[in-house]
């Protein structure tokens, strides 16, 4: 690299990360870093344990709508919530765990001040917000069909009374 250019981003900065791991043992990280996130860690075991909470509860409401369901003999309508109760249960399980693993991965780097639990508490955060932006499109998508449906459906109930003869 030459000196020529002042606007010239050296190798090592910002565009090769190849040797990423290379300075991670002798790099440290900053006070203001850990503090920061040790003050955002109780309002992340906050939420966590909230969602465990929820998960709990909605395990227990799957397993009475379930066995309700089969009991009485119906596979209907109580399955059908029961099991759709199932996977925002499995849905909120692994959101409450990204969570939980965040706050656990503060506790690490508050204890170790290294760039690796730093890394490591990033990239739980990461994966925290990957499955709430993946939990929310799927949302939209479902929203988007639901309403295609009831405007079909509408459509189809309109046509059947209007019809001569009803």
């Amino acid at each position: 690299m030459s000196n020529d250019n002042p606007f010239e981003v050296s190798s090592d900065s910002y565009g090769d990360r190849s040797g990423v791991d290379r300075d991670a043992s002798s790099a440290e990280v900053s006070r203001r870093t850990i503090e920061l996130l040790n003050q955002t860690r109780p309002w992340v075991q906050l939420i966590g344990v909230l969602m465990w909470i929820g998960v709990v509860l909605m395990a227990l409401v799957t397993i009475f709508l379930v066995g309700a369901a089969l009991m009485g003999g119906g596979l209907g309508g109580g399955l059908v919530i029961g099991l759709l109760y199932g996977f925002i249960t499995a849905v909120y399980w692994f959101m409450a765990k990204s969570l939980t693993g965040y706050a656990k991965r503060i506790n690490a780097l508050s204890a170790s001040e290294s760039v690796r639990d730093l890394e490591d508490a990033l990239e739980a955060q990461k994966n925290f917000w990957k499955t709430v932006g993946i939990i929310t499109l799927v949302t939209i998508l479902i929203y988007i069909v639901a309403i295609v449906l009831m405007i079909a459906g509408v459509g189809i109930m309109q046509n059947m009374f209007q019809r001569p003869g009803f």
